[in-house]
């Protein structure tokens, strides 16, 4: 039985960096389902530590390093809900590095809504639980619009492991039944 997991940037982390946006950007940068505007003219700025793989953007946006997004992409079998945007992230300490947006083009179904637990009288989440039969085809997807809503399988997680691509990074269990 696969298991889920949603992919977390530590933002506390001292050892890896956040990537900022130019102050005067349209918030969020990317939000699922989607297009991305004027990604091509977007520049980050890393500050307070060194480049991550997955990154926190104060923008709005999930930025990955050329080696996450290729660990990624054998386990994308449909290209039509993912894409990668590359920006540019400059650092004055560590030099200029080619990132990419992870976007999903698309908000996937997979909520099992009769066991997720939500605030009363609202559609926001407490506890998401997956419908396994919805999502025992998908490596890697969403769960909402949110941004930063990313969500792998633990084949993923043990590839991103495996490769060392997981500096700041948690991985937080998610039900799915």
């Amino acid at each position: 039985m696969q298991k889920y997991y949603e992919i977390v940037s530590r933002g506390d982390d001292v050892i890896g960096g956040v990537l900022y946006s130019p102050s005067q950007w349209p918030y969020p940068i990317a939000r699922d389902g989607e297009k991305v505007k004027n990604w091509e003219n977007l520049e980050l700025e890393l500050r307070y530590g060194k480049y991550r793989d997955f990154h926190l953007c104060t923008g709005g946006a999930n930025v990955v390093s050329e080696s996450f997004m290729n660990a990624l992409l054998p386990f994308v079998k449909d290209c039509s809900y993912l894409e990668f945007l590359p920006v540019l992230a400059k650092s004055t300490q560590y030099g200029d590095q080619q990132y990419y947006i992870m976007h999903f083009k698309k908000v996937f179904d997979v909520i099992n809504m009769k066991k997720t637990m939500f605030v009363e009288g609202t559609d926001s989440i407490i506890k998401l639980v997956l419908d396994r039969e919805k999502v025992k085809d998908l490596p890697i997807f969403n769960s909402q619009p949110a941004v930063n809503d990313v969500i792998i399988s633990n084949d993923i997680r043990k590839v991103l492991i495996k490769k060392h691509l997981v500096l700041g990074t948690d991985f937080i269990p998610i039900s799915a039944e």
